[in-house]
């Protein structure tokens, strides 16, 4: 039986996040600011991945960042 987190973390700075109205690939953040520097994050990781002839992001797991671990 799998459970489901409630709580989500932004993943940027590992604040908690209370409005659901910044989700970027799936990620939920807890500023604007915050979700498009994820996405700025995400897109930079990928052009490395490409450009160094690693496998595609998608067969990869994505790199998560926290505030504190």
């Amino acid at each position: 039986m799998a459970i489901q987190v409630t709580e989500r973390y932004c993943p940027i700075c590992g604040k908690l996040v209370t409005e659901a109205t910044h989700n970027r690939f799936g990620e939920w953040c807890c500023s604007d600011a915050h979700a498009e520097e994820y996405v700025a994050d995400v897109r930079a990781q990928k052009q490395r991945q490409l450009a160094a002839g690693g496998p595609a992001p998608s067969e990869q797991r994505r790199e998560r960042h926290r505030g504190c671990c």
